[in-house]
């Protein structure tokens, strides 16, 4: 689900690519580094296309840093860094500022959000950035290698998105502040672990993510326990029902309306992209679904699929508050 959902969904489910519990609020944001104590020292960081050496002197205490998605934009915010520019998905948010994201400047220019594989990268450039958060707006080697001709780049760690901490860890990393970074993602842990604590039925229950677009009749679901968009319902104690598909397909499966059967989970939170929960009620089979039966399928929103599809700690923060009121009527 990246870019806009209809779009990359079915690669990675929006920038797909989803108002008031918060992420990067005050309190969540670290302090920035004083002056004066500029880390210092080379550090590699391992991804998906293989790795990014930064020097953290060059980047110092108040590093110029360009962030095209939503995770990268949070992984800043949350280390107290203001982007100097940054792309998002429009779609569920106009202005490309999510409700989690509260922390990111009104004055933070908004560029053009990669789509179809190309990068503005004569726009980035323009910001003269000292590094680049590109995730998984760079998921091929061409695409890598034009952000690193302007400066280090991280792009997507591990398949399709990266997990809810990576960016901000990687970012800490960077900025010699993994203290810091290690803080924000512990008290994302411990807000899931609390939830879990208090709904110990939902242990051994299944849950899927997915999104269905009436205008092609498609069913897009995350398939794979180890996407980045599976971690939230595992931190829960949840699983994925098992899902056939082929090698080839990917962690994304994207089927027809006659294989509505896919979402045979306890738990389905799913976005109608283009369309009203009347399209899918519509779907022969859809009154047998287990999730319908017992209360465990939530129709939602843009923004609660980009926090659950392209996460990060403050959208996972985010995103239990929107389903806890479906995971407690599932939990029993």
């Amino acid at each position: 689900m990246r870019s806009t959902t209809s779009r990359r969904f079915a690669t990675a489910l929006a920038v797909l690519a989803l108002l008031t519990a918060a992420g990067c609020s005050n309190d969540q944001a670290a302090d920035a580094v004083p002056d004066g104590d500029t880390p210092t020292g080379i550090v590699t960081i391992e991804h998906a296309l293989g790795s990014t050496s930064i020097d953290r002197a060059e980047l110092g205490t108040d590093p110029r840093i360009v962030a095209l998605t939503v995770p990268a934009v949070d992984a800043a915010l949350a280390l107290g860094v203001q982007p100097v520019a940054f792309a998002s998905d429009t779609t569920g948010a106009p202005d490309g500022r999510y409700p989690w994201q509260s922390g990111l400047a009104a004055d933070v220019p908004l560029m053009s959000i990669p789509v179809d594989g190309t990068l503005p990268i004569e726009e980035i450039a323009s910001y003269a950035p000292d590094l680049i958060l590109a995730d998984f707006a760079a998921s091929t080697p061409a695409q890598y290698q034009q952000l690193t001709a302007l400066a280090p780049t991280i792009p997507v760690i591990g398949d399709t998105v990266s997990p809810y901490d990576a960016l901000t860890r990687a970012l800490g990393t960077a900025l010699g502040r993994e203290d810091d970074a290690d803080a924000v993602i512990a008290r994302t842990q411990t807000a899931l672990a609390d939830a879990a604590a208090e709904l110990p039925g939902l242990a051994g229950r299944t849950a899927l993510l997915s999104q269905y677009i009436p205008a092609t009749q498609q069913l897009v679901v995350v398939a794979d326990p180890d996407d980045g968009a599976s971690a939230f319902y595992r931190q829960l104690g949840m699983t994925l029902p098992p899902i056939e598909r082929a090698e080839t397909v990917g962690n994304r499966l994207v089927v027809g309306p006659e294989r509505l059967d896919v979402l045979n989970s306890d738990l389905v939170t799913i976005l109608v992209n283009g369309g009203t929960a009347a399209d899918l009620e519509a779907l022969p089979g859809w009154a047998d679904l287990p999730s319908v039966r017992s209360g465990g399928m939530l129709i939602t929103d843009y923004a609660t699929i980009i926090a659950l599809n392209t996460p990060s700690p403050s959208s996972l923060t985010y995103a239990l508050e929107k389903v806890r009121p479906t995971l407690r009527s599932i939990a029993g």
